[in-house]
């Protein structure tokens, strides 16, 4: 495990929520599905925060994938983070958006500093990602507890490089915000420098492009698709994260299942 020390960025909370069925997503320009979990059901959102220039990475992000296999409500995100960048590769993954959140977490959990690979599970709970163990035995918990918000994908539309997404948001929304992740599902990369130069490192679920509002019932969110990301190699996340303690309430997946043109 290897630590950065950095000052903790004082930047917006974050915010998230939990899966539903309750209503299916509309069919727009292609064919989508929408994650069979009951109304507040539990869920466990894993953030690894992690860094192809970090050498005790790539364990953590074989882990990821397998985490997920546990249980249906495990949701994965991997955000690269950038001040490894430094050291001679750059992470083509990586965002200071994703290091600034990391960077949240730091200052709510009291952490002298910020760590790669580090994850944080439903905001509650942090480890070196990848240490299984206390990953599978945190995840247990949190599945014991139901979720307070339940969000339902009405309607994703692709356009002009866009999704245009709708959705409802139900439950306790004081102070909450709705995050949605386009995550690209798979991806492998041939590090040619840094602590990983040689090695072809394999990510799953990797956040593509984040996207932070204020949590209302009825809510329209516009998503960038990056230009590289392949037409079935992503699928949508939307979670809520209460603004004070970034406790994760609930959280809502939806998968693309064909093109058409």
């Amino acid at each position: 495990m290897k630590r950065i020390l950095t000052v903790i960025a004082s930047i917006g909370i974050i915010g998230l929520g939990f899966i539903s069925k309750k209503k299916s997503a509309a069919i727009s320009k292609e064919t989508m599905s929408v994650a069979i979990i009951d109304s507040y059901a539990p869920v466990a959102v894993l953030e690894l925060f992690t860094s192809e220039g970090c050498s005790s990475c790539p364990p953590a992000d074989r882990l990821l994938p397998e985490l997920a296999k546990l249980d249906m409500n495990v949701i994965p995100l991997s955000f690269h983070v950038d001040y490894w960048n430094r050291l001679g590769w750059k992470d083509p993954f990586s965002s200071s958006e994703f290091s600034d959140r990391q960077r949240q977490y730091g200052e709510q959990f009291h952490l002298g500093s910020v760590y790669t690979p580090q994850l944080v599970l439903n905001g509650e709970y942090e480890l070196v990602g990848s240490n299984r163990s206390e990953a599978i035995s945190a995840i247990k918990k949190i599945l014991m507890e139901k979720a307070i918000v339940s969000i339902s994908i009405d309607d994703v539309k692709k356009e002009e490089g866009k999704l245009q997404v709708t959705c409802q948001v139900d439950g306790d929304l004081k102070k909450i915000n709705l995050l949605a992740a386009l995550v690209q599902k798979n991806a492998v990369i041939d590090v040619k420098a840094g602590e990983n130069g040689g090695s072809k490192l394999s990510h799953s679920n990797v956040v593509r492009t984040f996207v932070q509002k204020p949590a209302q019932p009825k809510m329209n969110i516009e998503i960038k698709i990056p230009n590289d990301l392949a037409n079935n190699n992503w699928r949508l996340i939307l979670y809520t994260q209460q603004k004070g303690d970034l406790k994760i309430t609930g959280a809502a997946i939806y998968n693309p299942l064909t093109q058409n043109p």
